[in-house]
């Protein structure tokens, strides 16, 4: 889910996703031709061991709400939750609590839904669970949507941090992304999150490639290469390269923003005409303007 920056926000931080990689058709391997590319499903199917030593697992469960895969290995899942945090990010042990964890990775606000004839699992919030030999190792946090597979948040046991756990999982959320078009041609985005270019920690994100950026000026996406050398510039920077293109969603009508007025939806027009002396037309125009005007016309704005 795009999220548009209002003033406030950090002005360096833009969005990143991947749509050509999530759709891509995988290139075709001739036998015979060892040296031509391998698409990212079969490098990652790909064994070289004939009897591996480890297992690897991958389970996708329903976090909300919460499924009985879910619930079985819920305590599993929170210690190393406490445990990456404390390690990696370096929280002191009363900081991620049980609660804490829940609330900043379990609940959400999404609904779970399915579509006849659509995902088997349907839309909604998942943790996509890695596990070797029986063990939790990592957990990845996503979203998945009409549109697009969001990458909320992903969490590991430290203790397998040599297996550069953070890349792996990208990749296999973007094969998985791509598994998911053929039933749902709509979904054809692997939507990565914020991207901030001064912090090694989110910059690492522009490594995939395709990928692109949201212009926070005309919310168009744009190639990450071509925004590269204006944020080395600007840590806030006008990504889209035509002078001449702007915002249509960002042009405010007021009379059609919805208002919520004694228990009523209405077009601001109506408002105006029942409260003509409100003096709220500044604050009105302001919030169409932050939340575009294809939300202002679906969303309620309360006004007494």
């Amino acid at each position: 889910m795009a999220q548009k920056l209002q003033q406030g926000d950090v002005p360096e931080v833009k969005q990143a996703t991947s749509k050509e990689a999530a759709t891509a058709v995988p290139h075709k391997v001739e036998k015979g031709a060892p040296n031509a590319p391998k698409s990212l499903e079969e490098l990652l199917g790909e064994c070289t061991v004939e009897n591996p030593a480890h297992k690897l697992e991958i389970k996708l469960v329903r976090s909300c709400p919460r499924s009985q895969e879910f619930e079985s290995s819920f305590k599993e899942s929170y210690q190393i939750y406490k445990k990456y945090q404390m390690t990696i990010h370096h929280d002191p042990e009363g900081k991620p609590t049980e609660k804490q964890y829940t609330r900043f990775l379990v609940d959400s606000p999404l609904q779970s839904m399915k579509i006849p004839g659509g995902l088997e699992h349907g839309y909604g919030s998942f943790h996509q669970q890695y596990w070797i030999d029986g063990k939790l190792i990592a957990v990845g946090v996503l979203d998945i949507l009409p549109n697009c597979t969001s990458s909320v948040y992903l969490y590991y046991d430290p203790d397998y941090s040599f297996l550069s756990l953070g890349t792996y999982s990208a990749l296999r959320e973007l094969a998985f992304t791509r598994s998911l078009h053929p039933k749902a041609p709509n979904l054809e985005y692997y939507y990565m999150g914020y991207y901030i270019h001064s912090c090694p920690k989110m910059k690492y994100k522009g490594q995939y490639n395709p990928s692109f950026l949201l212009c926070p000026d005309t919310y168009t996406w744009n190639p990450i290469r071509q925004c590269e050398p204006k944020l080395d510039a600007s840590k806030y920077s006008r990504l889209e390269s035509s002078v001449e293109k702007a915002d249509d969603n960002g042009r405010v009508t007021l009379e059609e923003v919805l208002i919520l007025h004694d228990n009523q939806a209405m077009p601001y027009a109506i408002y105006k005409a029942i409260k003509p002396r409100a003096g709220n037309e500044a604050e009105v125009r302001q919030y169409a303007g932050f939340v575009g005007m294809k939300c202002a016309k679906r969303m309620l704005l309360y006004r007494s």
